[in-house]
């Protein structure tokens, strides 16, 4: 598996992960399921929050994350609700990064 430790001048590795990799990652971030196929395939959670300014306020912490990462996903924020989307465009698949992102932005969302 790729070195998953990450410092500023050491980003995580970005290589596509085998689809057993996958399974076993996704067995350890609570909450995130599949989402597409092929080169569209991520890994996908969606959060429920108290009001709409709760959400826009965790996309913005979001949106500030995935700066300081350099690992942007999609998001679609809706009424009491954001889903985070991750996946790794220049490997066309899921890699460890998009994993350590999962894991940062559920730490995110434990603060609130």
């Amino acid at each position: 598996m790729p070195d998953v430790s990450q410092t500023p001048d050491r980003p995580v590795a970005r290589v596509a992960l085998s689809a057993t990799q996958v399974i076993a990652n996704l067995a350890k971030v609570e909450g995130w399921k599949l989402h597409g196929d092929g080169d569209t395939v991520a890994i996908e959670k969606t959060y429920s929050f108290k009001n709409y300014l709760r959400a826009v306020a965790f996309v913005n912490a979001v949106a500030y994350l995935a700066e300081q990462q350099n690992h942007h996903p999609e998001i679609l924020l809706q009424f009491k609700q954001c889903s985070v989307r991750f996946n790794t465009h220049d490997v066309k698949g899921i890699s460890i990064a998009d994993f350590e992102s999962a894991k940062l932005v559920d730490a995110l969302y434990g603060q609130q």
